[in-house]
């Protein structure tokens, strides 16, 4: 297959040193969280195959009969017993994804510093864009799901998100013992700021975050106290959950069918549905961003970058290039991603209120 080749214009538009401003000309940068809140798992490589493995050690059984005293002679474990630890592997194949693009010499040639940083940018973005999206899909992958308004199908759910589903989805963690991200925190009467409880993690699509800003009791993260520690693109709490927004949220296009007016879609009977995340710390398992996301064991002290960010100038191709004009930049990352304990992420599907 041929290569395509990034030109900077058809012709070269300015001198050497001309330089071009970004400004409005970036191109958008999405919002992407879906590595928040998910465990690292440890890459290892066998015999060609690449997997990732996380470990779970599985509760004990409460101990509530008493030690009996010590008595007679002395022996092995002293009258004493001991319990097995019930041990879980956790294991998915890895798999390596990247993007490149090739440019020409005027790259170079013209203001190479700031259009190579930019190009850059671009490819980092995109990075963080699949590697997200690829990770959405693992969340997607729940089968833990509740139907907004109690409904009992996707294609029956007649209403936007609601406190009650809010509190269903919380009260089905705290059963599960799903252990929370955020601790308690304490606002402050002199800034106007509001405490918090303990929370779990919500991500959603940026047309729910206006439905959940509306909800009784929402706490916006302009509230919080100074201390408070907050998630990427998290735009406030409600019912004991965090909430953070992105744009590339699960959305079924015309996927509820019951007629239901006000609500995004193609038609009141088609009408689009939303899946929002609900999750407790160690329900799901990734390899990608972020600093400790990727480790491998085969060889100590060495690192895998998470995603690498790579440049060949022009003339590093050998005769392929016999003119030096040809360069490449690319990224590259690991990947994997795996529901844990579908115990501790929930679903949480809904329409939309239509804003128009």
């Amino acid at each position: 297959m041929a290569q395509v080749i990034s030109t900077l214009a058809s012709s070269v538009p300015a001198p050497v040193d001309y330089v071009l401003m970004r400004g409005l000309l970036s191109a958008a940068r999405k919002r992407c969280p879906y590595f928040v809140g998910t465990m690292p798992g440890t890459l290892e490589k066998n015999q060609g195959s690449a997997s990732v493995k996380w470990r779970r050690i599985e509760n004990l059984d409460p101990a509530t009969t008493a030690l009996a005293e010590i008595t007679g002679n002395a022996s092995f474990g002293m009258g004493r017993d001991s319990v097995q630890a019930s041990i879980t592997d956790v294991t998915v194949a890895i798999a390596k994804y990247g993007n490149a693009i090739t440019f020409n010499e005027e790259l170079d040639l013209i203001n190479v510093n700031s259009r190579a940083a930019q190009l850059m940018d671009t490819l980092g973005a995109n990075a963080g864009e699949s590697l997200n999206i690829l990770m959405r899909d693992v969340f997607d992958a729940s089968t833990n799901i509740r139907y907004a308004s109690n409904a009992t199908a996707t294609t029956s759910i007649t209403s936007s998100i609601s406190v009650s589903d809010i509190q269903y989805c919380v009260n089905q963690l705290n059963r599960e013992s799903g252990m929370k991200f955020a601790s308690e925190a304490y606002g402050s009467t002199r800034v106007g700021s509001s405490p918090l409880r303990e929370a779990y993690i919500g991500i959603c699509h940026v047309d729910v975050e206006e439905d959940v800003r509306g909800l009784s009791n929402f706490i916006g993260v302009e509230q919080y106290g100074g201390h408070t520690r907050t998630y990427t693109n998290e735009f406030g709490s409600v019912g004991g959950v965090r909430w953070i927004s992105t744009e590339i949220a699960p959305i079924a296009t015309s996927g509820a069918t019951e007629s239901s007016a006000g609500h995004r879609g193609a038609s009141d009977t088609a009408n689009d549905v939303y899946s929002s995340f609900v999750i407790a710390k160690e329900a799901v398992g990734s390899v990608g961003l972020g600093d400790q996301h990727t480790k491998e064991i085969y060889l100590m002290g060495d690192r895998i970058p998470t995603v690498e960010l790579i440049k060949h100038n022009p003339g590093s191709s050998g005769v392929g290039d016999m003119f030096n004009e040809v360069g490449t930049l690319a990224w590259k990352s690991w990947f994997a991603g795996k529901i844990l304990n579908n115990n501790w992420i929930i679903k949480l599907e809904t329409l939309a209120n239509d804003l128009s």
